[in-house]
């Protein structure tokens, strides 16, 4: 029997979360689906924290370590399932997460994505809720605009969302030329050819952000990400799609000025149209890098919520 669900796991050395993980999938109150699980070539103990766990819905696939698109990319080919959902090795759900997205899908059966409420986790004690511009508290229906309505935070998250296969099938899988805004990128694919209905009465899935972030993480962006180039026709028509894609071009320049690449800024700052950025985000483009870094640091100190960076202008 094919399952409604089939829930993709990629997994890259993350022993320490693995078996929460995948305890908050197999304790959901909806419980048909699969699970699988891309061993995206773990050098730890991730594979035998796996094991530790006895469900016959868990299916493990082993691949040479090729990135998260790749692996993500070979669940989705492995899947039977009518609607694949994704959540990393680190994050976590609530037990009504699938039967929230269950229930969204049968109100809005046409819809190309669908997604619940989520919050970002920085500590045990500190936790943001996601917050959505231009709606409503407890939203739940079609979006008005995916653009405009993800200018704070995005309404979908890997962790929050699930896709029906055939979107896949109709716009294709995760680029993996893309480094690390994949999802991004397929989440512009989709709401420009779909409908993307949300479910934000009640958070049902957790972004664990408790692991500080790294400095030297940055120095991994030596070049301008190919996300923001390839939508450029499609801006000069879509005022509210320009807008979205130059604030990810902002957090790309602020990595840049964070590990000091002055040459990519300079190259990134062109494309950026200053009128679609809030006071804030102008004053920081223009600090020396070393007040960037002292800001940034003190923010990953104190857990702050990065939505008083992106409030919309």
């Amino acid at each position: 029997m094919t399952p409604f669900f089939s829930i993709i796991i990629p997994l890259y050395n993350k022993e320490k979360y693995i078996q929460k993980t995948l305890k908050t999938v197999i304790n959901q109150t909806f419980n048909d689906f699969e699970i699988i699980i891309i061993n995206d070539g773990s050098t730890d103990n991730s594979i035998n924290e796996v094991k530790k766990i006895d469900d016959s819905r868990i299916k493990v696939f082993n691949q040479q370590n090729q990135g998260l698109s790749w692996a993500r990319n070979n669940g989705i080919e492995k899947s039977v399932g009518r609607y694949i959902a994704l959540i990393d090795a680190d994050d976590f759900w609530l037990p009504h997460h699938l039967n929230q997205l269950f229930h969204l899908i049968k109100q809005y059966p046409k819809a190309g994505l669908y997604s619940t409420g989520y919050t970002l986790q920085k500590s045990k004690h500190i936790v943001h809720r996601a917050k959505f511009n231009n709606l409503p508290e407890n939203f739940k229906g079609i979006v008005p605009n995916f653009f405009k309505c993800s200018l704070q935070n995005c309404i979908a998250w890997v962790g929050s969302i699930c896709i029906p296969k055939n979107v896949f099938n109709d716009i294709g899988n995760f680029d993996p030329e893309i480094f690390s805004e994949q999802d991004t990128d397929l989440y512009i694919r989709i709401a420009l050819k779909y409908e993307v209905a949300l479910d934000d009465s009640s958070v049902s899935a957790i972004y664990n952000r408790t692991m500080d972030d790294n400095m030297s993480n940055f120095s991994q962006k030596k070049t301008i990400p190919k996300l923001l180039y390839t939508y450029k026709n499609i801006e000069s028509t879509d005022y509210y799609l320009k807008k979205y894609l130059d604030l990810n071009r902002f957090s790309t320049l602020i990595f840049f000025k964070l590990s000091s690449n002055k040459e990519l800024e300079k190259i990134l700052i062109k494309d950026i149209d200053l009128n679609n950025l809030n006071k804030l985000q102008r004053i920081l483009i223009y600090l020396p890098n070393n007040i960037v870094r002292f800001l940034f640091n003190i923010k990953t100190k104190f857990k702050l919520n990065p939505l008083f960076i992106f409030k919309p202008k």
